[in-house]
């Protein structure tokens, strides 16, 4: 019998990554399997940085996560003197007594955060690229910010390959089978490995290796805008933002750099089935119309579009997080139904379960995010 691992992590992106490093800090021998060498364009972590704030409009069960998840990448950055979190702030806008806005002030509240809240021409006033009228209300976070999502990735992989984790990027898993000894087989194209238990953390295509899981899959676009203003940038203090407009479309935002701002829309996007189908930025029309209403009336100081990427989101029939056990196979942990707001708390995600794998007691609630919830 070949090297038997303690833990095999398939797909280490986002939380794969953090999962590997903080299972080896345990002292447990580690395999981490990727189709190609993270950070890569094949998956969700692309596109140079992600929003990562406290206050939060999914909802107050996500707040004890995010605490955890905002130590953890600290500690991360002090510990490899990697350029992974910058605390420009985050604003959030939306319309008064709409669920998203509300939520993200009632989490403020609840958690007394570092806030500050405007309404109307204070928003304006505040963030002069900004236009919204009485109907709109914002919480501005000072604390928050945006993470150098590729760095962080990298980061992790580097440390864990210190700690002395094998790493295999060649090809993708193509199959899991499990043993009567308990042991899981774990094949790519190239060879098959033995691991005691599973972390599995593929991202949109989970279901490849676990059909049976309640994902959807979308296709989802972003792109980057020529700045005309340089009030807009990072070094004249813009910060990052969420904007919820009339009618429900969401966008976010960086602020700019290089002279580009980064923009996409939370919401709408294509469903797909297979990776072919996530096809490069502009194959839609919709493309590059989606962030049209919001530069038309809402942010100003953009020149026209530099360029645009593609993505996916693996999404969850409620938008919530999955953090479970394969049903009938409790030696296989997953994390999947990110659906698009998950990156932030990529450290924190990994890290539990890395303790899980390890035996450690996880001590917050992960209740709301079972498999079972959805029976």
């Amino acid at each position: 019998m070949g090297k038997v691992y303690d833990v095999a992590v398939i797909g280490t992106g986002s939380v794969g990554s953090a999962a590997g490093y903080y299972a080896a800090k345990e002292g447990l021998a580690v395999l981490e399997l990727d189709s190609h060498r993270p950070p890569h364009e094949q998956g969700s972590h692309h596109g140079q940085t992600r929003i990562i704030r406290y206050a939060y409009g999914e909802g107050e069960k996500y707040l004890p996560l995010l605490l955890e998840a905002k130590k953890l990448w600290a500690d991360l950055q002090e510990q490899s003197g990697q350029d992974i979190f910058h605390q420009v702030g985050v604003v959030n806008v939306g319309p008064k007594g709409a669920d998203f806005i509300e939520n993200v002030a009632h989490t403020a509240d609840k958690f007394d955060l570092n806030v500050q809240f405007l309404e109307g021409q204070e928003i304006n006033d505040a963030f002069p690229n900004l236009h919204f009228n009485d109907d709109y209300r914002a919480v501005y976070e000072k604390d928050a910010g945006y993470l150098h999502s590729e760095v962080a990735i990298e980061t992790y992989l580097r440390l864990a390959e210190k700690l002395g984790v094998d790493q295999d990027f060649s090809s993708a898993v193509s199959s899991i089978n499990y043993r009567e000894d308990g042991l899981v087989v774990i094949t790519n194209s190239q060879t098959t490995y033995l691991a005691k238990e599973v972390i599995l953390t593929t991202g949109s295509w989970v279901k490849k290796l676990v059909p049976t899981l309640p994902i959807t899959v979308k296709r989802k676009v972003f792109a980057w805008f020529k700045i005309d203003d340089q009030r807009l940038t990072e070094q004249r203090g813009f910060p990052a933002f969420t904007i919820e407009i009339a009618g429900d479309a969401t966008y976010y935002g960086f602020p700019g750099e290089n002279g580009d701002i980064k923009i996409g829309k939370h919401d709408g996007g294509q469903v797909i089935t297979e990776p072919a189908e996530r096809t490069t930025y502009g194959s839609y029309p919709e493309d590059k119309e989606e962030i049209k209403p919001l530069l038309a009336q809402y942010l100003t100081g953009t020149a026209g579009l530099d360029f645009g990427a593609a993505c996916t989101y693996d999404v969850s029939p409620d938008e919530d997080f999955i953090i479970d056990q394969l049903p009938g196979h409790p030696q296989v942990k997953l994390v999947t139904g990110l659906s698009g707001h998950g990156f932030k708390f990529a450290s924190f995600l990994g890290k539990v379960l890395a303790d899980q794998v390890a035996g450690k007691d996880v001590f917050l609630d992960l209740k709301p995010f079972s498999l079972n919830r959805f029976q």
